[in-house]
């Protein structure tokens, strides 16, 4: 009784030193890391898309960028997107605090977003918002959020918008109110 006794205090013992000392499988948790840490980090940069004629179509800029390849997004600090109308011109500019790139060419923008005309004797000529999705290259606008949009003598309220800048067609989805000043 006593040999087994001291069989299976050695064996419990011997249990438990390998699993005390067995080496430990951090892959996972250090994958999960990886992902979490941008492939590359860019400062001040500026893009130019150009069309097959050497149209400029759009540029791109931010103060900061990353790249995220196994999550399968870009990460902008402060960007700056600026499209270009048929006559090479530029048409309209978008600027946010934050914003995510996602490789179907969807832009998420947070936080201060604002859409401006920059041609002139333009309707619309200012979008406000907190949250607002691009799709390119079809430039279309749409959210669900509170928008302000501005024009020459008036300002309009509301929820929500659904625009084509290439069309030049907006939908307010949800309108608050609308004010109107008089010009002198």
């Amino acid at each position: 009784m006593r040999k087994l006794l001291i069989f299976v205090v050695l064996l419990l013992t011997g249990t438990a030193a390998y699993l005390w000392f067995q080496p430990t499988d951090d892959s996972d948790s250090l994958q999960t890391d990886q992902e979490l840490l941008p492939d590359y980090v860019a400062q001040n940069i500026t893009r130019r898309l150009f069309d097959v004629e050497g149209y400029l179509v759009d540029t791109v800029s931010a103060e900061r960028l990353e790249h995220f390849e196994l999550l399968g997004f870009t990460q902008f600090e402060k960007p700056v997107y600026t499209l270009y109308n048929n006559q090479h011109q530029p048409s309209w500019q978008a600027s946010s605090q934050y914003a995510v790139w996602f490789p179907q060419d969807k832009v998420i923008l947070e936080q201060q977003v604002s859409i401006d005309s920059l041609e002139p004797n333009e309707l619309i000529e200012r979008i406000e918002t907190e949250r607002l999705e691009m799709l390119f290259p079809d430039n279309k606008l749409k959210n669900n959020q509170p928008v302000l949009i501005q024009g020459k003598g008036f300002y309009i309220k509301g929820s929500g918008i659904d625009a084509d800048l290439s069309q030049k067609t907006f939908q307010l989805l949800q309108h608050e109110h609308t004010v109107y000043q008089n010009e002198d």
